[in-house]
């Protein structure tokens, strides 16, 4: 909603601009007030459509982006359509009412104005190439020409930001969602197998002092388990770090107690089995053995890179285990199924499936009764050894006799995605290093850059989330583009010219490049929010600006003086919806209270974007739009007569009335 905000004031701004001026021609206030609701009615309504047809292919995102865009965008949407609703049947009712007329008085004036409207003039001037297509007739003449008209060096201009928005978006750092400060933190310690409660309760209160040492802690809250534990941390509401700056402070001294793997969990980790590690990245291969042996090489190659800290592989600990390797031939002769055997391997370890078990049966429910060899018993093997195994005669034979019993080790658990088992590797971040720059000395390490043909790299977790989020993004753009050309089209009964407003958007971003670089904020969830909401605002800014130049030339005003006119006239609600909406954008980009990480960026994109895009859109978009007339129609002369069978027809048949000034 604190984005929405200023969108919300839009179209009233506009209505009650329209109206003081209709007003100062000398209308009353409820003459003003129909004329120009009459007056600038459909244009309202279209810019108010390319906002809803931007935001509702956004409000249809899929995956876990799409969680957040939906909510943002069915808000925008609705809100816009209520704020149209307003301005259209409210505000143009209080206006007529409320507003007191003072008879005629000049309408934007000054001397700001003066130099603008000078300035677009020499946009718009074609004096000299006119002349020297004159004077240089021919082909080589006509291309020449080009060069000394005004627009076309606009058209430079454009290409120039054009080229200058790529450049600084693609030198952005980038990161899926950006660092919250939270204040809380999460602690996860693992001990070697064989841990006793005591020694996991000593090594937990070893964690707990180390972090009760710092003095941005608050509490500390101990949970202890056999071989586990997990320390919830609170921190001060007054501290002077944030909370990843803590995070990544303590992690070092955490990993320096002995006898224990303690990891700091960062809200921003993704992926199976939330290991709680900035970084993670994913292998898989169905040789175990590989798989492994490439995992720690990256590991240690991650060592020798400064902007990542405490790699290590992620999985499941070695375990001591118990072996059977049963020999299957043996077992044929002697008449030992391997159902038998692995019934009394079962039975004898962790006791029969509770299908199978007899029942203890209460008055509510029955309780099956598991029956195994006690922990003493499962620890020697010559009593495994000796287990008798039933044969298919009826008799039985010792487990020795049809199997090798042994001691080993190995995992409790295999992790795999896709039918294909998977390993991770963990590492954290150092201070102001965000995952795009760690991901591009990580994919040049040797070891990743020519994995064995067997294991390969997952695409999981931060990594799979940032990749649906550009490609949702993309399409959900796109098709907003799409839609808001449909509606200029309809707007304008005109092809080419909606392709200037196309235009505008492209010019958008530019000026949120450059603010992002220099608050040195990485491209992020909220800057595509921002991004989104500022492609909304520019479409409404330039369709204010050349729906009035084409009603204009409708009513048989001169091309030019039309599109000078338009900027005279839709300068000044220009302005104010853009200082209006800067307004609205201070406070979330300034973030007084509470945790600006995600507010913040958003604020930043929007104000930068508005800045630049609406000097762009004031001073480019009439010059593009006059080129666009004179290519439509140089078209329509060389076209004409297949349509029109070599007659001339003019518009309407009957010269139409100039509008009042």
């Amino acid at each position: 909603m604190s984005l929405v905000a200023g969108v919300l004031v839009d179209d009233a701004i506009v209505e009650i601009e329209n109206i003081v001026r209709h007003m100062r021609m000398g209308k009353t206030a409820y003459q003003a007030s129909i004329d120009a609701a009459d007056e600038i009615g459909l244009a309202v309504l279209a810019t108010t459509m390319s906002i809803v047809a931007v935001f509702l292919p956004v409000a249809l995102m899929p995956g876990i982006s799409g969680q957040y865009f939906k909510s943002f965008g069915v808000t925008v949407v609705i809100s816009v359509l209520m704020s149209l609703l307003v301005a259209r049947m409210i505000t143009p009712l209080l206006a007529a009412y409320f507003l007191k007329a003072h008879g005629e008085q000049a309408h934007a004036t000054g001397r700001t104005m003066g130099r603008y409207l000078g300035l677009l003039r020499w946009t718009l001037t074609t004096k000299r190439a006119e002349t020297y297509r004159a004077s240089h007739p021919g082909l080589r003449g006509a291309a020449l020409s080009w060069v000394r008209d005004h627009r076309i060096w606009m058209v430079g201009v454009s290409t120039l930001a054009l080229i200058l928005t790529v450049v600084m978006l693609g030198t952005l750092k980038m990161a899926f969602q950006p660092e919250t400060n939270e204040d809380s933190a999460n602690v996860q310690v693992k001990l070697p197998p064989g841990a006793t409660l005591a020694q996991s309760e000593a090594v937990i209160d070893h964690a707990a002092a180390v972090i009760q040492s710092d003095p941005d802690v608050d509490r500390v809250f101990e949970r202890i388990y056999v071989g586990s534990g997990s320390l919830n941390v609170v921190l001060k509401k007054n501290r002077v770090k944030t909370s990843s700056d803590f995070r990544r402070k303590i992690a070092p001294d955490l990993a320096a107690i002995p006898d224990a793997q303690v990891t700091v969990n960062s809200p921003n980790s993704g992926g199976p089995g939330g290991a709680g590690r900035d970084i993670m990245m994913f292998l898989g291969s169905e040789d175990p053995v590989a798989l492994n042996t490439v995992a720690n090489q990256i590991a240690a190659q991650m060592q020798s890179i400064r902007e990542l800290r405490a790699p290590r592989v992620i999985g499941e600990q070695v375990r001591p285990e118990i072996t059977i390797k049963p020999h299957f031939d043996l077992a044929a002769q002697l008449g030992v199924t391997t159902a038998a055997l692995s019934q009394t391997i079962h039975i004898a370890t962790i006791g029969d499936i509770a299908q199978n078990s007899a029942k203890f049966s209460l008055s509510d429910r029955q309780v099956p009764i598991m029956v195994s060899l006690s922990a003493n018993d499962r620890r020697d093997l010559s009593t495994l050894e000796n287990l008798p195994v039933p044969t298919s005669s009826g008799e039985s034979v010792p487990l020795k006799s049809v199997a090798d019993i042994g001691f080993g080790s190995g995992p409790t658990s295999i992790q795999r995605t896709n039918q294909v088992q998977r390993l991770a590797i963990g590492v954290d971040l150092s201070p102001g290093v965000v995952s795009s720059e760690a991901w591009k000395k990580i994919n040049g390490l040797p070891a990743v850059k020519y994995l064995p043909q067997n294991v390969s790299q997952l695409n999981l977790g931060q990594q799979k989330f940032q990749a649906e989020l550009i490609s949702s993004f993309a399409i959900a753009v796109a098709s907003g583009v799409l839609l808001v050309f449909a509606v200029l089209v309809l707007l304008y009964r005109r092809f080419l010219s909606p392709f200037v407003n196309m235009g505008s958007l492209l010019l958008a971003p530019l000026g949120a490049a450059i603010a992002l670089h220099l608050t040195d904020q990485p491209l992020s969830m909220p800057v595509f929010i921002g991004l989104l909401m500022l492609l909304g605002i520019v479409a409404k800014n330039s369709i204010l600006l050349i729906d009035f130049a084409v009603e204009m030339m409708d009513h048989g005003v001169q091309k030019d003086e039309a599109t000078v006119e338009a900027g005279h006239k839709r300068a000044q609600p220009i302005v104010m919806t853009t200082v209006a909406m800067v307004a609205g954008m201070v406070p979330v980009s300034l973030s007084l209270s509470g945790d600006g990480s995600w507010r913040s960026p958003m604020g930043i994109c929007v104000i930068g974007g508005l800045i630049f895009s609406t000097a762009l859109t004031l001073i480019l978009i009439p010059s593009l739009f006059s080129l666009a007339l004179d290519i439509e129609g140089w078209i329509a002369r060389k076209f004409g007569r297949l349509i029109n069978n070599g007659e001339s027809h003019p518009p309407g048949g009957v010269s139409l009335p100039t509008p009042a000034e």
